[in-house]
């Protein structure tokens, strides 16, 4: 319990300060992006999108590395608030529409859902956005990627779904486990910590929630994922 104690407090350390000196790369990346001191050459402008790219994927695992750190410790504290739940997930349709559109994936927002919702925003927008991209990467080109709700016995009921290449049943309890990849993947697909399943679901049940997988080899995938809905101020679950 002490080494792994010690271990978090290691990696929350560390996650901080390799995240320091990498939103100084972005800052100015996307500056010079911008063109704000300049007009860029194709050839640069392009140079330039690597960087910016590469060093949002690197800050992208730091952040995985952080919050699992924060979560073994105990130290990782929900922010309640009520929110719109629909805004949340058309912000988090909203970034990944232009990798969707590049690949020619449909993606649609299928969620019904309008009443109240309490949640941590910040940490809801990270389980949306992290399904969706989890479903964007093992979606084939010309696939599709939707999101459907339903409230259910005092809970919101979430499903991301796709029409990729499935998981086999086999492999639905392993994959939330901490630092599991799917064997059977394209190289662009393991290109991750394999820590974001086993991290959505932790953040999942501080919700009061849980998350599970439907999916078979070849037939796509759905994570299904719940979270505890109030009302007139008590927990009705």
């Amino acid at each position: 319990e002490k080494a792994n104690r010690l271990k978090s407090e290691f990696l929350a350390s560390m996650s901080h300060e390799l995240r320091t000196p990498l939103y100084t790369i972005l800052g100015f990346t996307e500056l010079l992006v911008e063109e704000a001191e300049g007009r860029l050459n194709p050839k640069q402008k392009r140079f330039l999108g690597h960087i910016l790219q590469d060093s949002q994927h690197l800050l992208q695992m730091i952040n995985e590395v952080l919050n699992r750190s924060k979560i073994e410790s105990g130290r990782l504290d929900l922010q309640l608030e009520p929110l719109d739940f629909n805004s949340c997930v058309e912000e988090a349709m909203t970034a990944i529409r232009p990798h969707s559109e590049a690949r020619s994936i449909r993606l649609e927002n299928r969620n019904t859902f309008r009443g109240p919702l309490q949640a941590d925003r910040v940490r809801l927008k990270e389980i949306l956005n992290n399904l969706l991209g989890h479903a964007m990467k093992f979606t084939p080109d010309g696939g599709s990627v939707w999101l459907e709700s339903l409230a259910l016995d005092g809970f919101l009921q979430v499903s991301v779904c796709d029409t990729g290449i499935g998981i086999p049943p086999e492999e639905h309890e392993a994959i939330f486990e901490k630092f599991y990849q799917v064997g059977d993947t394209a190289r662009r697909v393991r290109e991750d910590t394999g820590l974001g399943l086993s991290i959505i679901q932790k953040l999942v049940e501080l919700h009061g929630g849980k998350i599970r997988l439907e999916s078979q080899r070849g037939q796509g995938s759905r994570f299904i994922f719940t979270l505890a809905l109030k009302k007139d101020g008590h927990d009705q679950s």
